[in-house]
């Protein structure tokens, strides 16, 4: 992207930071993921039950991991690509990186304590700062007279944002069940979901 008097940043540099932060923040993920180290275990039934006790926070880290995955995914694909980006693109995305890496804290909080509505309402905060963030992102990031809030979506984002609300929704009645509503983002890789997205001509 190209805008006089501006200032401009190397692309690259701006998506080196965002590789190593996702990277950093979807390894903190898995940590969340373990036995107390004083657990008293004296039985293999014993340890397995208390294996099965952790499924919940497996499922979050998995859907955590793979959410994450397809927001960094995103900033990848659908996207024009520039050398350079500008200084209120590189604001934006140092914000996004913020909640970035917030979403460790966020997972393990819905991990524990996903039998409580605040706890859900959190994480889906979180989610949907990131999907609001990479729309503006995109937004910003092609030239004014391509610019479309339909095209900065896709297909996608919307999809996680709908989630996000659907599982608070759910938290209201059923909260240890809000979680499966993020699976219902699986819908967008199956071949009848529109993709959406910028189609900028060179």
């Amino acid at each position: 992207m190209q805008s006089s008097g501006r200032s401009l940043f190397p692309k690259a540099r701006v998506d080196a930071l965002s590789d190593g932060i996702f990277a950093f923040a979807m390894t903190l993920l898995v940590l969340d993921i373990r036995l107390p180290d004083d657990l008293p275990l004296t039985s293999a039934a014993e340890l397995t039950a208390h294996l099965v006790s952790l499924s919940h926070q497996m499922l979050t880290y998995v859907i955590s991991f793979f959410v994450l995955g397809a927001f960094w995914r995103s900033g990848i694909e659908i996207r024009p690509t520039s050398e350079r980006v500008d200084r209120h693109t590189v604001r934006l995305a140092l914000l996004f990186l913020f909640f970035v890496t917030t979403v460790p804290f966020s997972s393990g909080l819905v991990g524990r304590y996903g039998g409580l509505a605040p706890a859900v309402v959190v994480y889906a905060g979180n989610m949907t700062m990131l999907a609001v963030l990479t729309i503006a992102i995109r937004y910003l990031d092609v030239e004014p007279k391509h610019r479309s809030l339909r095209g900065a979506a896709g297909g996608v984002l919307p999809l996680f944002i709908a989630t996000a609300i659907l599982s608070v929704l759910i938290s209201a009645v059923a909260p240890r069940q809000a979680m499966y509503a993020y699976l219902l983002t699986g819908l967008a890789r199956l071949p009848f979901w529109p993709r959406g997205g910028y189609s900028v001509p060179d």
